[in-house]
């Protein structure tokens, strides 16, 4: 199963719909850190294996001032046709240099019993101005593959699309190296749906903020197959946060809503 990273993969108590931004905090522009709660509920299935899912995802954000610290947490319980129940743990995290030529990630994903079934970890550095680089994976230990020309990090993909939708563009096509896969860069098909000025928003910290809808469709590279491994579609505010998810999974689709969020201040003297 592809990772979700939003911004493409957790059960606690419902949290009732609640900002919690400092009061008075204003948006300067540009990303921010964020703390968000999704929970996920199963909206479509294309297969006869399951029968329901449902779970959560935390998505944190920290400006680290040189850099962004991102941490992902996912848990997705399947009912399966004959009853039972499998259940999926993921944790995302990374470091990405706020000048594009860094990224350090990890990515472990466990099964019923705790076992992991994914663990991928390591370092992606862009040699070259053209956005070329090397990915020194650390897990699978002594591994290396190189970066297209392009590759952008998943936070400099967010900026781009964000960017795309107040330019107008109706699709970009950036390649991404995000960590979610042992295979490296994938490429990405992101359509820009509309874009939208600020209006009213049930997250006041929202409300003062465009917003775009994206669908974005994520590819192997080395696979000439015209259906996505993994596709995704958002409502995407400039700041970074992201709601109204459909999570597309290939034999099943996930939405994502918005619980939670909380934007910190800035630690940073400038941005």
């Amino acid at each position: 199963m592809k990772h979700a990273t939003v911004l493409l993969c957790l059960i606690s108590p419902s949290l009732a719909a609640a900002s919690l931004a400092a009061p008075g905090l204003a948006w300067a522009g540009g990303l921010t850190g964020q703390h968000a709660l999704y929970d996920l509920t199963l909206s479509k299935v294309r297969t006869h294996d399951l029968t329901g899912a449902a779970g959560q995802m935390s998505f944190n954000v920290v400006d680290g001032c040189t850099g962004w610290a991102t941490t992902q947490h996912m848990t997705l319980f399947i009912r399966n046709v004959d009853g039972s129940l499998t259940k999926s743990v993921s944790d995302y995290i990374t470091w990405e240099t706020k000048d594009g030529k860094t990224l350090t990630f990890t990515l472990r994903e466990s099964d019923n019993d705790g076992k992991e079934q994914i663990d991928d970890a390591g370092t992606a550095t862009h040699t070259g101005s053209n956005g070329a680089g090397i990915i020194a994976y650390t897990t699978p230990a002594d591994t290396t593959l190189s970066m297209p020309p392009g590759t952008l990090f998943p936070m400099a993909h967010t900026e781009a699309l964000l960017e795309a939708g107040r330019e107008g563009k109706k699709f970009i096509a950036p390649p991404l190296f995000d960590g979610t896969t042992a295979d490296g860069t994938q490429a990405t098909f992101v359509a820009v749906l509309g874009h939208h000025d600020a209006e009213k928003n049930a997250f006041a910290a929202l409300s003062a903020i465009p917003s775009s809808d994206v669908d974005i469709a994520f590819y192997e590279r080395k696979n000439d197959d015209e259906n996505p491994d993994f596709r995704t579609q958002m409502h995407y505010f400039e700041n970074g946060v992201a709601t109204n998810l459909v999570m597309d999974f290939g034999d099943f689709v996930m939405t994502g809503k918005l619980e939670s969020l909380t934007i910190p201040p800035s630690p940073c003297e400038s941005k």
